[in-house]
């Protein structure tokens, strides 16, 4: 069971080689993130966004998840939606 949770954990923290893992002193989130949601705000798929991103659908689906868990958002259009309240999506 440890070894689950610890796989899980370091799943949702992978981030692409080369990728700005600095964060925005206004939102906490990375540049990534910030973009992540911002193509997944325009209409794009999870599949598209993580192309344009340089990364898989499953890594699109795991950022997601820890970005809805931090955001505390039961939908990726909830989390949309606080980012977009809270002035990240610009």
């Amino acid at each position: 069971m440890r070894r689950r949770t610890l796989k899980i954990k370091l799943g949702n923290s992978a981030v692409p080689l080369g990728a700005d893992r600095s964060k925005d002193a206004r939102s906490g989130l990375t540049a990534s993130e910030q973009e992540l949601l911002r193509l997944l705000a325009s209409g794009l798929t999870g599949e598209v966004a993580g192309r344009r991103l340089g990364i898989s659908a499953r890594s699109v689906r795991r950022q997601m998840a820890a970005l809805m868990e931090r955001l505390d958002a039961s939908s990726r259009f909830e989390a949309g939606l606080k980012a977009a309240q809270h002035g990240w999506l610009r």
